[in-house]
């Protein structure tokens, strides 16, 4: 449970980085591929069934700096991991 926060924890960080580098770079000359945009998904549609309407739909818009920190941060999880609950319950 704990490490399962601790990965999500650290996926969010790594998003959330990769998002403002992107926007950063995205108007310095020679970097802007980093903030390059891709969206992939289902766009909205409607299923009208009479009695209610129901909408669905699925967009993930991610940057490739947002990709490559999130590779950084789950090579980096099981050493991060063993750091954080190393220790745990052992008798020296």
């Amino acid at each position: 449970m704990k490490q399962g926060l601790l990965m999500f924890a650290l996926v969010m960080i790594a998003v959330f980085i990769g998002a403002l580098v992107g926007d950063l770079t995205s108007t310095l000359p020679g970097l802007e591929w980093l903030g390059e945009g891709y969206e992939i998904g289902v766009s909205t549609f409607d299923l009208d069934i009479h009695l209610m309407v129901l909408t669905f739909g699925l967009k993930m818009k991610f940057c490739i700096a947002e990709v490559i920190f999130l590779l950084i941060a789950l090579l980096c999880f099981p050493k991060l991991s063993k750091l954080v609950f190393a220790g745990g319950g052992e008798k020296k």
